[in-house]
């Protein structure tokens, strides 16, 4: 997750999609990201470099928002709050493969995000029980930036309809012990949230809060036949209740209406410095 390593890039970028088209003034994020130990020179180039990037916008004189260039990813991201509403029921035999001699690296990337693994040089697979069917999974993967030369197609592997060897591909158990660690630190930071100073708990929301948001968003919802969903669900609860507290943390008088726990940005490798 990329607040974890705390670049000022990505801090200011998780801030900005808190808070949507309001944006935030250069104080604010010039106050924030002392939290995080940035001067406010850093801050004011940092943000000098997003708007050349098209990363962030300025509305007007001192106060920035996300551009609309990133509106889709920060959309994906928020899908987390829809929690099991994003899978159907599946029919063991019903994949979904992706074919691409060498997709590139933000391809790739929706691929990973989409829940997608390589089974084979060029041959990525996964179950057929996203939300989305083909045409909306299609649409949504190009919205992300999934080129024209990897074809999407649904379909079933001839023989075992659930091949042992693409199963291991996510390692289901790593997936589910890594939900239940966070949500026993969510707990516990929830615990204690409120009793913090200001300052330490909008650091600890933000980065924990991340954290958990970024393994709900990047989750491969996997079907219940494949993986024990309780973990996602039980994390998925306790976020949805740790989001009111990170939201109060994070208050303040200029994005009051609207505002949310800090959204990770999700390493799009073409978006980074």
């Amino acid at each position: 997750m990329s607040g974890l390593r705390d670049r000022p890039a990505d801090v200011l970028l998780d801030l900005l999609r808190s808070v949507g088209r309001k944006g935030y003034s250069v104080r604010f994020l010039i106050e924030s990201g002392a939290l995080f130990g940035f001067t406010e020179n850093t801050v004011r180039v940092t943000l000098s470099r997003l708007l050349a990037r098209e990363l962030v916008e300025s509305p007007a004189r001192g106060r920035y928002r996300l551009a609309r260039r990133s509106d889709t990813v920060n959309a994906f991201v928020e899908r987390w709050r829809a929690g099991e509403k994003r899978v159907r029921p599946w029919t063991p035999g019903d994949w979904l493969f992706a074919h691409a001699a060498s997709p590139a690296a933000r391809g790739r990337w929706v691929l990973d995000a989409l829940g997608f693994r390589e089974a084979r040089l060029g041959l990525w697979v996964r179950p057929d029980n996203l939300a989305p069917e083909l045409a909306g999974l299609r649409a949504l993967a190009r919205d992300l930036g999934l080129g024209d030369d990897v074809l999407l197609v649904a379909g079933r592997p001839e023989g075992d309809p659930v091949p042992e060897a693409w199963v291991a591909l996510w390692d289901p158990p790593v997936w589910i012990a890594a939900q239940r660690e966070l949500t026993r630190r969510l707990k516990e930071s929830a615990a204690r949230l409120p009793g913090l100073p200001t300052a330490k708990a909008r650091l600890e929301s933000f980065r924990l809060g991340g954290e958990a948001i970024h393994c709900l968003a990047k989750d491969p919802l996997l079907p219940e036949a494949l993986a024990d969903p309780s973990a996602r669900r039980a994390l998925w609860e306790e976020m949805l209740a740790y989001d009111a507290l990170g939201r109060a943390a994070w208050a303040n008088r200029e994005a009051a209406d609207g505002q949310r726990l800090p959204v990770p940005q999700l390493a799009v490798e073409d978006d980074r410095e």
